[in-house]
């Protein structure tokens, strides 16, 4: 029996599959560019990233939730959803091989000075290879829980801040030209291109015609956290600070405490954000597995996530061994591959269909 989620785990799911990363790696992009007009970034990336919803979205509707891959295979030809499933497959390999070294990254800088990478990465494919294993059902369950803790700790962090806001720290605003604003949207809508990954979760959703919505809801959560954390860090430390720190929206937790009484707290918003990763690289794990069973027709699970698992983890600590390697692919390169696998290839199967259509109904009116 096929595990079905809900509409509303899934837009968890979507928001998962973005927040955690974005939250870590977006303010000191946005911050270098665009400075106290850092939000004015966020929302024009949301803005487009809701028109990459809204096209995912009319595709799963389209073909009313049925697996991408099988899918292109019976519109067009065998040979294409092949070869467009090993370009997918790289992408969601090196997508998650790159999320794992974001995520140990952190670990090693600010948790675990000591530890070796291999044994967080070793430690990370363990507990994401359970939870794939255990199948997207369980996997949104969790997630939905953890989504909604946010409930918790949103007030919380706020109220932990309120003695350090200055709102003249945003202050001048719209000093950068438009063509600022894109350049520094890039990386932004590059993530946001990452509502994509429902394709791979349409034969698991309950409402597939609902799937744009699901998109829209996840993302307008999104734009809402990250909204937040960038005000936050800019009215507390200012936008000179945000080019200087590694980790700009982290450190705000530093400063947060509850009198005399209840401080520290920065381990627990970590501890958060920890498992909130670990929920994020299920999903691409699980999506990756998905792109490799409809690729090459593979009906059982069997030796191959575990396979897959271990490529992940091998170019998580070969391939993006030096940090700078990384984001600098994070700042300059992320943006054209991800515009190409979900974007531009979406669009070309959705305008293909479109006029296959459109052809069928000419004809038919002909006859």
């Amino acid at each position: 029996m096929i595990q079905k989620i809900s509409t509303a785990q899934a837009a968890m799911l979507v928001f998962n599959a973005i927040a955690p990363t974005a939250t870590v790696v977006l303010p000191i992009i946005l911050g270098t560019y665009l400075e106290q007009d850092s939000p004015i970034g966020i929302l024009f990336s949301a803005c487009v990233g809701m028109a990459i919803a809204a096209l995912i979205g009319s595709i799963i509707k389209y073909n009313q939730g049925a697996p991408f891959l099988e899918w292109i295979g019976k519109r067009s030809s065998r040979w294409l959803a092949v070869v467009l499933g090993i370009f997918l497959l790289q992408y969601y390999l090196d997508a998650s091989a790159a999320i794992m070294r974001e995520f140990v990254n952190f670990l090693k800088d600010n948790v675990l000075l000591q530890t070796p990478v291999f044994v967080l990465v070793g430690t990370s494919l363990l507990i994401i290879i359970y939870a794939a294993h255990k199948g997207i059902e369980a996997i949104a369950r969790v997630n939905s829980i953890l989504v909604l803790l946010y409930l918790l700790f949103l007030p919380s962090f706020m109220f932990g801040l309120g003695d350090y806001l200055n709102v003249h720290r945003l202050l001048p605003m719209f000093q950068h030209s438009f063509a600022s604003v894109t350049l520094a949207s890039l990386t932004p809508v590059a993530w946001m291109s990452e509502v994509s990954i429902l394709l791979f979760l349409a034969p698991y959703l309950k409402s597939p015609d609902k799937a744009r919505r699901i998109g829209w809801i996840g993302l307008l959560f999104v734009t809402v956290i990250m909204q937040i954390i960038m005000l936050t860090t800019l009215m507390t430390f200012g936008p000179e600070y945000l080019k200087s720190s590694t980790y700009p929206g982290f450190v705000t937790f530093d400063i947060i405490h509850f009198g005399n009484f209840w401080e520290n707290l920065n381990i627990v918003f970590i501890s958060y954000w920890i498992l909130s990763v670990y929920m994020k690289l299920a999903m691409f794990l699980f999506a990756t597995l998905e792109c490799f069973k409809q690729t090459f027709r593979v009906r059982e699970n069997g030796p191959y996530l575990i396979g897959l698992a271990l490529i992940i983890a091998a170019e998580c600590l070969f391939t993006w061994k030096q940090p700078a390697k990384l984001n600098e692919f994070n700042a300059q390169g992320r943006f054209p591959v991800y515009m190409l696998i979900n974007v531009l290839i979406p669009l070309s199967i959705y305008l293909c269909c479109l006029v296959k259509r459109t052809v069928a109904k000419r004809k038919g009116q002909a006859a």
